[in-house]
């Protein structure tokens, strides 16, 4: 009897479990910040423009109809386009977006000991400039250094 009892509130846990809405999956915050208002391209949770405002409404909508993130997400960018979207996707042709500046950084970061050992070298091979006084510059620093020293 008791064996029965515990297997059914088992059972109800899970059925229970299973039956609450998909909206509690979906962290409403964090996809506001992953897209942008159409109307002034800041995120959608800084934004207070009436599109954005009318976005923040259809979320929270289709969250409470059990909808998963990156379904609303999917949604959107095909009523509004990828412009909707904060970051550009890391895939396709966009993933240049994401590879070319880690590798010009890595590029630049190879470079700095080939540029230091040409500045080095050229520092090496420069003579020091000897600038020759004439007569005249001679006789004079001459003339102010005993006046100088009086």
């Amino acid at each position: 009897m008791i064996r029965r009892i515990a297997a059914s509130v088992c059972a109800l846990v899970v059925a229970l479990t299973l039956a609450v809405p998909a909206a509690a999956s979906v962290n409403i915050l964090a996809l506001e910040q992953q897209l942008k208002c159409p109307t002034c391209n800041t995120p959608l949770n800084v934004s207070n423009a009436p599109s954005a405002l009318r976005i923040k409404a259809y979320i929270e909508q289709k969250a409470a109809d059990g909808w998963t993130a990156s379904q609303i997400e999917q949604s959107l960018v095909q009523q509004f386009g990828r412009d909707i979207l904060a970051t550009p996707p890391k895939s396709g042709f966009d993933l240049i977006v994401w590879v070319v500046p880690a590798v010009l950084i890595i590029a630049g970061l190879g470079a700095i000991p080939f540029i230091t050992r040409g500045w080095a070298r050229r520092s090496r091979r420069a003579s020091p400039t000897v600038i020759g006084a004439s007569p005249d510059e001679i006789a004079r620093l001459e003339q102010e250094l005993r006046r100088r020293g009086d």
